[in-house]
């Protein structure tokens, strides 16, 4: 068995989607799968396919053409029909869908989401498609926690209390809902909220300018800019709390990297970690103003606790999400449709 990853360009994974990918690969190589980058050209009965996201004009075609090949095929939307991205420039998507994407979709032999919100969301635009659900899993460049050097190495003081932003720059992270609900409510004199991330252009220059407008009520803002790679860890893994107010994320990579260097996360019900995250593990808001600000508010409360147990936040997340334990879900996957397409 041979399995093609077939992707976007690298343009548009650059960051989660990547990270996600590529982490992935490894994990199946490290149990002896033989997974291909390459073109799929000459994937034949016993092979696999495995489309990762959406809107790919290349994608459609390639299932076209090896339709008849024998070769099972798998699609990963990566969140890319999830309400919020439905609704972004849905003018465009709506037609692409109904002429490209839909029938792209009921070629493939099944279907893949990383939590049942994402499975259930797909089964109401496939019903009679096979949807199997797998999490993703540590980034490879994940490390132990790692708290204290980390904050020398970046700057920070032992006493200031570090709110981090560390993504693509997009707005349907709601940075912007982030921003507001810190101008409502009392923040620490030492709070500082780090901005890691980049994007358009234009987007970014409206952050900035609701930042300029809300300055005297927020605490001081650092804006990074890019950082991607080994680099990126020694933000998770130094910060206090992790903020991702999105208003639409199928998994959430972010998250769990922070959490596996025990950093604890906020984030909001449109993740799977509104589930993952219960029993004080994390603080889960609506995307909105107000529950952001109640969420800050009760976090800035509770600080001494989470700050507690950071090690434990690490030692359940590496438990839970580790490629040991995944990898071999997704093979499994994988020779069950080379079964399914064999009979």
């Amino acid at each position: 068995m041979r399995v093609y990853f077939v992707e976007p360009p690298a343009a548009k994974r650059i960051g989660g989607l990547d990270a996600a990918v590529r982490a992935l690969e490894k994990a199946l190589r490290d149990l002896g799968l033989d997974v291909s980058n390459q073109s799929p050209v000459k994937a034949q009965r016993g092979d696999v396919i495995h489309f990762h996201a959406l809107w790919e004009p290349s994608h459609a075609h390639i299932s076209r053409t090896l339709a008849r090949s024998g070769a099972a095929m798998i699609v990963s939307p990566h969140g890319m029909l999830e309400p919020w991205a439905w609704r972004h420039r849905w003018w465009k998507k709506w037609p692409y869908y109904w002429l490209v994407e839909r029938q792209h979709l009921h070629r493939a032999n099944a279907l893949l989401a990383t939590a049942p919100p994402e499975a259930q969301r797909l089964k109401h635009f496939l019903p009679t498609k096979r949807v199997a659900t797998i999490p993703l899993g540590l980034t490879e460049e994940s490390t132990q926690e790692n708290y204290a050097d980390a904050r020398r190495s970046l700057g920070w003081s032992a006493d200031e209390t570090i709110l981090l932003s560390l993504s693509r720059l997009h707005p349907k992270k709601g940075l912007d809902l982030l921003l507001h609900a810190l101008s409502t409510i009392d923040v620490p004199p030492r709070a500082r909220l780090v901005v890691v991330g980049g994007g358009d252009r234009q987007y970014l220059a409206n952050l900035r300018n609701i930042a300029d407008r809300l300055r005297d009520r927020l605490p001081q803002i650092d804006w990074i800019g890019e950082v991607w790679g080994p680099a990126r860890w020694p933000y998770f893994e130094g910060a206090d709390l992790f903020c991702l107010p999105t208003h639409s994320e199928n998994f959430g990579l972010a998250v769990l990297e922070a959490c596996s260097v025990g950093t604890a996360s906020l984030t909001t019900t449109t993740t799977p970690w509104k589930e993952w995250l219960a029993n004080g593990r994390g603080l889960i808001a609506e995307p909105t103003i107000e529950s952001i600000a109640a969420k800050l508010d009760t976090y800035f409360q509770l600080s001494g606790d989470y700050a507690r147990n950071r090690s434990a936040l690490a030692s359940w997340t590496r438990s839970e999400f580790s490629w040991e334990a995944l990898a071999p879900r997704y093979a499994e996957l994988y020779r069950s449709l080379i079964s399914t397409e064999e009979q």
